[in-house]
């Protein structure tokens, strides 16, 4: 007959599922505080008493729902179980942080001894264990049940002073610190910052945590480190204090960040915030492809740092973001550790980025969170604390899932931020109005309403319109915006395109006249030059037509330019220039409606317009009499620095008489393709400022390093104007503390930001005057 036999439990299981398992002194008190949570705590106290005459002491001291005689005999002494599993530990359904059975062996970690003190609402009495964990570890052939834990009960908590005395929880003492020399400064600011990284950072009001540390040793240390950070305007450091997790609050608006959840409906819902700028939002169903991920609460945010939002970040924490950590995991309102850990890629972002070092993202690059709900049956915690989720299906789906909210981050990230350089150093959106990267932004909209699973929900209409009909990219955004409109049925849009293709259309006409008008001339010339040619062959011609070539010799003898052609090209340019004036002011006269609707803010546009058009017409002049290259087109393509010199040192100097043009150029080429007409224009202004500001001298000086060209331009004026409030206002269309047209900064920041460029006033400024910053990437 089969005999039934039984284990025996060696007391050496103790440290099987204890300090085997939480080998991290950190993790021990995740533990001990996510247990008080699930006891109903509203607040958790973490005390550290360093004295020599009663031993160094942990107190974890929470106001929950506590144990009572039955809880501790039933539920704590019984190893490896777990009510919160078992579903038995309270009336209501819920999820719990903790429910492996073996967090309270995260006391051996750290201590000992431990002294429970507990009481529930309705006990009248404490009841107190006091347990020594090298009981269990004198003979590992004795039973674990064979040893001895002692049960007492007193009429009140017995607590160090200053401490709360609650109506109900648990107080547990540990005693006898294990690495007690080891709980230095350094080590209980650290364990301030994970406790930070432990909560929720979204939790409401209804579900906020309280958390503090109280050490009694670092009180003076905190007030002189407050002290030091007041001096250098920067948030302190302490140990004592609440634990609070607000960082991504506060980074918020100095960040791009994506918001993506699961809805209800079993949507993948996603939105895209950039600098406090909405960009879009999309859903699009996943019950097929996630199934374990329905109702499981999943909701992640994900911030790019840029160099300015990593400084933010340093400046707030105290510590590198790339320090911190990166991307972790919320589980039931708590971190599942080591997942985010500075070194720890759980979710792969490291190796992907090994693949497509520019096209992905990495760990070190961003910071944010993934939360869940859920119990055992689909998310499952690895019960040594330290190795993150088991994988399940259910984690599988949420990495793959997450995986998917990141390509659609580096679709923006990658695609369109990183390839603006000057981007990396900002930290408001205004570069990603500019027109260049709004074109990148459309063609994002305009793919995502294209794709038959995503629905476009909303997007940043003020960023998805018409471009400036000057822009370069005016045209082709008409046809992305085309499709946006179609895709996603916005009627306003459609009607805005439709007039912009009629405006479109009439520029096209009018350009048509202008070139017809300039090619008329050429013709002419052509013809009248051909008659002179014949008449040539008659003497007295001849000498005549001789000498008026000295005297266009004499006019031309400054600039070492005789070539007939060239000079066309220029003449041509000044013809077209007019021509474009010519057929605007043409259309308006030709209609009396159109003419009578010139007035207001149409009037000035018409205004400025012409105002463009002589100063291009003035500078195109100079350029024919003075310049020294070729001008074939509108746009070339050329070292920026070598006509920067060449302007500088051969045009602008001849021009301006009232004022000394100084150069320290770059030596090193600098390709840009760009209008020389307008950049003569930019520079032009600059120094018709300087001279208004009674400035003697005006210094250009350029510095190309990674691919950036820097251009400082500084005079000895008379600087900016004091009673200005808010510097860059100088910029704005029709701001002027002189006379003039309130057009010429304005003009040049635009000018420069059409290469892609950016203009701002220097940082440093001289002592005298005043100094401008141009910054062009290639």
């Amino acid at each position: 007959m089969p005999e039934k036999l039984k284990f025996k439990i060696s007391s050496a299981l103790k440290n099987v599922i204890g300090r085997d398992l939480i080998t991290d002194d950190f993790v021990a008190i995740f533990e001990l505080v996510k247990n008080s949570f699930d006891a109903f705590a509203s607040k958790v106290i973490i005390q550290f008493d360093f004295q020599e005459e009663s031993g160094s002491k942990i107190y974890i001291i929470d106001d929950g729902k506590g144990m009572n005689y039955n809880d501790i005999i039933e539920k704590w002494l019984f190893v490896a179980f777990s009510a919160k599993k078992e579903g038995t530990e309270d009336k209501i359904s819920r999820t719990y942080a903790g429910n492996k059975g073996v967090g309270r062996f995260s006391c051996d970690r750290l201590g000992r001894t431990l002294k429970i003190q507990s009481k529930t609402k309705n006990d009248k009495t404490i009841h107190c264990l006091d347990i020594n964990w090298e009981d269990f570890e004198k003979n590992s052939k004795e039973e674990f049940i064979e040893v001895d834990v002692t049960y007492t009960e007193s009429k009140a908590f017995s607590l160090p002073v200053g401490l709360p005395v609650n109506e109900s929880g648990v107080v547990l003492e540990i005693g006898n610190l294990r690495h007690a020399d080891s709980w230095n400064r350094d080590k209980l600011i650290g364990l301030k910052r994970s406790l930070e990284k432990l909560l929720d950072p979204m939790s409401g009001i209804e579900t906020q945590k309280d958390i503090e540390i109280k050490c009694g040793r670092e009180k003076n240390n905190d007030v002189s480190e407050v002290m030091k950070a007041v001096k250098k305007d920067r948030e302190p450091i302490t140990v004592n204090g609440f634990i609070k997790n607000t960082i991504f609050q506060v980074l918020e608006n100095k960040t791009t960040v994506m918001k993506a959840k699961i809805t209800d409906e079993h949507k993948l819902q996603v939105e895209l915030i950039d600098r406090g700028v909405f960009i879009y939002k999309t859903e699009e169903d996943i019950s097929d492809i996630f199934p374990n991920l329905i109702d499981s609460g999943f909701y992640t945010e994900i911030s790019y740092l840029n160099r300015s939002a990593k400084q933010t970040f340093a400046l707030r924490m105290g510590v590198p973001s790339v320090q911190y950590g990166s991307i972790f995991l919320i589980m039931n309102g708590f971190r599942v550790f080591p997942i985010g850990e500075d070194g720890n890629d759980y979710w792969g972002l490291n190796r992907r980025k090994q693949q497509q070092y520019n096209s992905y993202v990495g760990s070190r690059e961003i910071l944010g969170f993934v939360k869940i709900q859920g119990g055992n049956d689909r998310f499952r915690e690895s019960s040594s604390r330290n190795q993150g989720l088991i994988q399940t299906q259910a984690a599988v789906e949420l990495t793959e899932c997450f995986i998917k909210c990141i390509r659609k981050f580096e679709a923006y990230v990658a695609d369109i931020t990183w390839k603006d350089k000057l981007d990396k150093e900002e930290i408001d959106f205004n570069r990603m109005g500019l027109d260049s990267n709004r074109i990148k932004i459309i063609q994002l909209i305009e793919k995502l309403s294209k794709s038959k699973n995503i629905t476009v929900l909303d997007y940043n209409h003020d960023l998805i319109s018409i471009l400036d009909e000057k822009s370069k990219e005016f045209e082709p955004s008409l046809k992305n915006l085309k499709n946006i409109a179609d895709n996603i049925n916005d009627e306003k849009l459609s009607k805005q395109i439709d007039l912009a293709e009629k405006a479109l259309i009439k520029a096209k006409k009018a350009e048509q006249e202008a070139k017809k008008a300039a090619d008329q001339e050429k013709k002419a010339r052509e013809k009248a030059e051909k008659i002179v040619k014949e008449i040539e062959k008659e003497k007295e011609v001849i000498e005549e037509a001789y000498e008026e070539e000295k005297k266009r010799s004499l006019f031309l003898t400054g600039s070492n330019m005789r070539d007939k052609e060239l000079l066309e090209c220029f003449i041509h340019q000044i013809i077209l220039y007019a021509s474009n004036s010519k057929e605007s002011l043409k259309n308006i006269l030709q209609s009396p409606t159109r003419f009578n609707n010139v007035t207001g803010e149409n009037l000035r546009n018409l205004l400025e317009n012409l105002l463009e058009t002589i100063e291009k017409i003035i500078s195109t002049s100079r350029f024919a009499t003075t310049a020294n290259f070729r001008l074939n087109s509108s746009m070339i393509t050329e070292d920026f620095n070598s006509f920067m010199y060449e302007y500088l040192e051969k045009i602008a100097v001849a021009y301006n008489t009232r004022i000394k043009i100084h150069t320290n150029l770059d030596k090193n080429e600098f390709k840009l393709h760009f209008n020389p007409i307008e950049m003569g224009m930019v520079f032009e202004n600059f120094i018709s400022n300087s001279k208004k500001a009674r400035a003697s001298n005006i210094t250009f000086t350029s510095i190309l390093k990674s691919g950036i060209l820097t251009i400082t331009i500084e005079d000895d004026g008379s600087g900016l104007d004091k009673n200005i409030t808010g510097k860059d206002r100088i910029f704005e269309k029709g701001f002027t503390r002189t006379k003039g047209s309130g057009l010429g900064l304005y003009f040049c920041k635009t000018r420069i930001e059409s290469l892609g460029g950016e203009l701002k006033i220097s940082g440093d400024q001289p002592r005298h005057g005043l100094s401008f910053t141009i910054r062009i990437s290639k």
